[in-house]
């Protein structure tokens, strides 16, 4: 089979002039696992190859381990190379495209690869650490340059590297990418680059998207919501866990380049095999639905019982599950659910295409996506002969970032189940032309530099507001806004401390009717749960709390409208487990607003428990559903366009949809997802 060299035009990447997902997983071998460069068998490698065929892999990722491939400081081992001959040659026997990754740090638990000769020099900062991975890069891009078996390479896996993570800092992260990718793309300018991050994004680490765009082709990410416990506060198999790939994929494509999802999935060690099934399931089609642009989970295989008695696997139980196939390759659900993914994805024609545009926005701070220290945006002038410094730009706050991505992760939630698509632009990037602006909690604070919009942006607020556009606020007791009432119609007078919440709405507003109570829980203790104190004057109060001050404010500016809340309900949410289980109506604050506000999403579904994401070329496209609910749901599915017909793909084919005006009925299986496609 002919491989074709492959590149990226818009959202996805393209063999030739065809556009395609990459889809398969990260191969670790069975018998031998992270042994197999000393113990290589090229029968069962290609037994591998054969299997992954099968499963509808045309992608696998895999590590080229440091110390295999240079034994000595720039000495080179010619087996290692000759073992990663094979691997291209079974790539074009079998039609499946290689990820190489580079520079293996850690992998599989808690596991460090080392190179032997490091002698505690710090790979990120040492000069002559970099300039040895620096060579080490270039000799793989003049061995295999323009070889078109490699889809792209990985600059490493889960950066920084685990022994000296506490230790890397921005400026490390930027200048060891530059290097890295500079000697790649010197000797071998034709292969797509990447950074294979972790939760970089999320956890606002070093190697965050924003630090890598400049130097990179896509950005990656690896959704594990299991052990991101203080995000996702609830069973793997729940409708906020089954939303981590898709708010991951959107926040870090924030920073302007396509998404893949690098790594996802969980260890039967841990979790019932069709659990983990239906949690790939959903992944899948939400990821598809919110612009992912390809799909590798983690891992191929289950490791065969005798790597149990050797690290890492005898020090990490649960690794020893994590495959799509038991160790002897038979099929565990989730590797049937990757399977039948990969068939639908071949009966798509993605040439031309790219996600539907966003109805909704929440903006990203400047201090969170500039590298720490960044004084670009401080509107200082002259020669800077009275120095200013910050006493926070110098500092990681944990608290600040987890207070903000809870709160990002919830809003976005909260939009997509009101049937809102969002991005998450950058706070100096184009925003005004989204006609939603969501500002959650903390984004309207004034304490933490690296989690609030700066004074500034109110004026362009404002503008924006008076222009037509329509912009939702909460707040908490450390919100500030200058000259808040004109934009608000309220202002600011004090704030209280808050425990059980209950908000009641006095006067119908969308699907919000007179009467309805919505109940949240807060920590007094913290003054981030406590909400602000709000006088209403121009303003009209939706919604009181217990006390009977006002909890929603409705106003309206020039041609625009804006919801102000007084209570940070995101934040709320974000720090209760399984909020968003069925019966829950939160997100009708956001339908209602976008009702108010005469915004109509391109496609929505009756039911907010599931998604629809738009894919749109010239009068046609598809539509990506997927149901995050653990039950089966009978759903119409809408649409502002003037459609003339609906198909339903699956894996036995095409099956055509009754269209009823632009609307019609699809019945969803529990945690399943479907694809339609639809002309105009």
């Amino acid at each position: 089979m002919t491989l074709l060299p492959v590149t990226i035009q818009g959202n996805y990447f393209c063999k030739g002039s065809l556009a395609f997902i990459p889809i398969g997983a990260h191969w670790v071998p069975a018998k031998t696992g992270l042994r197999w460069p000393l113990e290589w068998s090229l029968e069962e490698l290609e037994a591998d190859f054969a299997k992954m065929a099968y499963l509808g892999f045309n992608t696998v990722r895999f590590d080229l381990f440091w110390a295999w491939f240079e034994p000595r400081a720039g000495d080179y081992n010619p087996k290692a190379f000759q073992q990663l001959d094979a691997f291209i040659d079974l790539a074009h026997k079998y039609g499946i495209y290689l990820h190489p990754t580079l520079f293996v740090g850690g992998e599989v638990g808690e596991a460090y690869w080392d190179v032997p000769w490091r002698q505690g020099r710090h790979p990120h900062m040492d000069p002559e650490m970099l300039r040895l991975q620096t060579d080490h890069a270039a000799e793989f891009a003049r061995r295999y340059t323009g070889e078109p078996a490699i889809l792209a390479w990985d600059l490493t896996d889960e950066p920084p590297f685990w022994i000296v993570s506490n230790e890397t800092t921005d400026a490390m992260a930027i200048n060891w990418t530059r290097l890295i990718s500079g000697a790649l793309r010197r000797y071998d300018p034709g292969h797509l680059l990447c950074v294979g991050t972790n939760v970089e994004d999320i956890n606002h680490g070093p190697f965050r998207p924003d630090n890598l765009a400049a130097d990179v082709d896509f950005f990656s990410v690896h959704p594990y919501s299991i052990y991101t416990f203080d995000r996702f506060p609830d069973p793997m198999l729940s409708e906020r866990g089954t939303y981590a790939g898709a708010f991951q994929t959107v926040l870090s494509g924030g920073a302007g380049l396509p998404v893949m999802i690098h790594e996802f999935g969980a260890s039967s060690a841990q979790y019932d095999p069709e659990k983990i099934a239906a949690f790939d399931r959903v992944t899948l089609h939400s990821g598809l639905a919110n612009g992912a642009s390809g799909f590798l989970a983690w891992c191929f295989t289950d490791a065969a019982s005798d790597l149990f008695k050797q690290a890492p696997y005898r020090l990490a139980p649960h690794e020893t599950q994590f495959g799509l196939t038991t160790w002897d390759r038979q099929d565990r659900p989730r590797g049937q659910v990757l399977r039948q993914f990969s068939r639908l994805l071949e009966r798509m024609d993605f040439t031309g295409f790219q996600p539907c545009p966003a109805e909704a926005a929440a903006i990203i701070p400047h201090e969170w996506s500039k590298p720490q220290g960044d004084m670009s945006r401080a509107g200082l002038t002259g020669s800077g002969d009275i120095p200013y410094v910050s006493t926070q730009s110098a500092t990681e706050s944990r608290e600040s970032n987890l207070w903000l991505t809870q709160s990002l992760l919830n809003t976005f939630i909260l939009a997509r189940r009101s049937g809102l698509k969002m991005e998450f632009p950058r706070e100096y990037a184009d925003w005004q032309h989204y006609p939603l602006i969501l500002l959650p909690s903390p984004l309207t604070s004034t304490e933490r530099n690296l989690i609030h919009v700066h004074t500034t942006f109110w004026e362009l607020a404002r503008s924006y507001v008076e222009a037509g556009g329509t912009l939702y606020a909460s707040f908490c007791a450390d919100a500030a806004i200058p000259e808040m009432e004109t934009l608000f119609g309220a202002y600011l007078s004090d704030h209280v401390p808050a425990d059980e919440i209950t908000l009641t709405i006095e006067k119908t507003f969308g699907s919000l009717e007179a009467g309805t109570e919505l109940y949240f829980h807060a920590d007094p203790s913290r003054l981030q749960d406590w909400p602000a104190t709000l006088v209403a004057t121009t303003g009209e109060t939706l919604a009181r709390d217990a006390a009977g001050r006002p909890a929603l404010v409705c106003h309206q500016l020039g041609k625009g409208k804006t919801l102000l809340s007084a209570y940070p309900l995101e934040h709320y949410l974000g720090a209760s487990p399984v909020a968003f289980e069925s019966p829950s109506c939160y997100h009708q604050i956001y339908r209602s607003l976008a009702e108010w506000a005469g915004i109509k999403p391109m496609f929505s579904t009756s039911d907010p428990g599931v998604e629809a994401g738009g894919l749109l070329s010239n009068h046609r496209g598809y539509v990506i559903l997927a149901n995050h609910q653990p039950q089966d749901k009978e759903v119409k599915i809408s649409s502002t366009l003037d459609l003339q017909e609906v198909k339903l793909i699956t894996n036995d084919g095409i099956q055509d949809l009754a269209l009823h005006g632009n609307a019609w009925q699809l019945k969803m299986h529990a945690y399943d997802g479907a694809i339609v496609e639809w002309k105009c």
